[in-house]
This record gives structure tokens, sequence and C-alpha cells, in this order.
């Protein structure tokens, strides 16, 4: 017997439209790693810890958003409330780097990484907004 409360699948607020948003943040997120194609900013100023625990809270961010992105997919209510509580921190987040808050760096902020940033907030937001439809919100 599957005690988790579920969607009606004829519903137009059905909570797919969440899961694929999340997917797509989440990819499009991934781009931004350290070291890699577009994130290129210098961050040795910060200590060990504080980049190693960075970059661990968001690959943990990054794993828990594609558990919820499967339990979206599958209909699951509380993943529509685990994934607003996903987009608001990525918007935190974002916001926080784009505010030159934290991680600081002496280097700017080029203007690829800087688009995807914005892109990615933008999508963070529709995720919370979808989630909220999807349980009835909106």
């Amino acid at each position: 017997m599957n005690t988790q409360r579920t969607f009606d699948k004829a519903s137009p607020s059905h909570p797919k439209t969440a899961a694929i948003a999340l997917l797509a943040l989440l990819l499009s997120f991934s781009s931004l790693a350290p070291g890699g194609p577009v994130e290129n900013r210098d961050f040795s100023q910060l200590s060990p810890a504080t980049f190693n625990g960075f970059n661990a809270f968001l690959i943990s961010l990054g794993i828990l958003g594609f558990v919820v992105a499967y339990h979206l997919w599958k209909g699951r209510a509380w993943a529509c409330w685990t994934s607003i509580f996903v987009g608001w921190a990525f918007v935190i987040v974002v916001t926080l780097d784009l505010g030159k808050v934290f991680p600081r760096s002496p280097d700017a902020t080029g203007f690829a990484l800087g688009l995807i940033m914005i892109l990615d907030a933008i999508l963070a937001l529709y995720v919370i907004v979808a989630s909220h439809k999807a349980l009835g919100h909106l």
C-alpha cells in the first residue's frame, strides 16, 4: 500500500514541469564547477576547509536536486516542498556570488559565467513557482 500523497495524473498542475525545470537547472549549474569550462576565477585565498566545505554543500545540493527531480516525476507531494527549498538555495547561492559576498575572488565574474548564473537564478525561481503551482498554491 502506497501511503505517500501523490497528485492526480489529470491535474493541469502536474509536478513534472517542476522536475524538468529542476533537471535543467542542475545540468546548467554543473557547468559552473571550479576549474571547468566557465568558472575560471581564482579562489586560492579561501582556506581549503572553506573551499572544500562550499563545494561539498553544492555537491550535496545537486544530489538532493536529482533525488527530488525523480520524486517530482513520480508525483510525490513532499518533493514539491523540497524542490522549493532547493530552488531558494540556488537563488541564494547565485545572489551571494553575483553580489560578491561569497565566495570572493580577485578575478572578475566573466560574461558567460554571469549570464549562466542569472539564467540559473531564473530557472530556480521557475522551479519554485512550478512547485507551488503543483501544490495548488498559485
